[in-house]
């Protein structure tokens, strides 16, 4: 990441229902990946290893991955299309009830085409992480059928 100023950090966390071993699995798993986020993905568990996301409507990024502790944590880097790069960390913890998941993105800069990056992926983690609750709990991606 560069030495831009820096700017908002984005944090989302969640209980879900459903084992640590089975999240980390949904973040993790190409397989598991698909059901609620991506089209197509290949995410290595090795540090430093490139991985590949698509979305549907064909969006897709590359990077590396920079953390990768099974059932604990994956940090991964998040290219910003004509911006930069972030970087994204999804720890969980068992609780009671299940598994907190929580994402903490940084590297954002202050821009206002940082700003306006920050917002939009603000609002996209909430959208797949709440189809991630769905999918866990009840087995419905609520993404619209391609």
């Amino acid at each position: 990441m560069s030495s831009r100023p820096r700017g908002p950090t984005l944090v989302h966390s969640y209980l879900l229902p459903a084992p640590v071993t089975t999240v980390f699995r949904a973040l993790t798993e190409p397989s598991e990946l698909v059901r609620w986020f991506l089209k197509e993905a290949r995410l290595p568990p090795t540090p430093g290893a490139p991985y590949e996301f698509v979305w549907r409507g064909g969006y897709r990024h590359r990077a590396k991955v920079v953390a990768f502790v099974p059932n604990r944590k994956l940090t991964l880097e998040w290219p910003v299309k004509r911006l930069g790069a972030t970087r994204v960390t999804f720890t969980l913890s068992p609780e009671k009830r299940g598994t907190r998941l929580r994402l903490r993105q940084t590297g954002f800069g202050t821009s206002p085409a940082w700003i306006d990056n920050f917002g939009g992926t603000n609002q996209g983690w909430g959208y797949f992480l709440m189809n991630l609750k769905s999918v866990l709990t009840n087995g419905t991606d609520l993404r619209e059928p391609e």
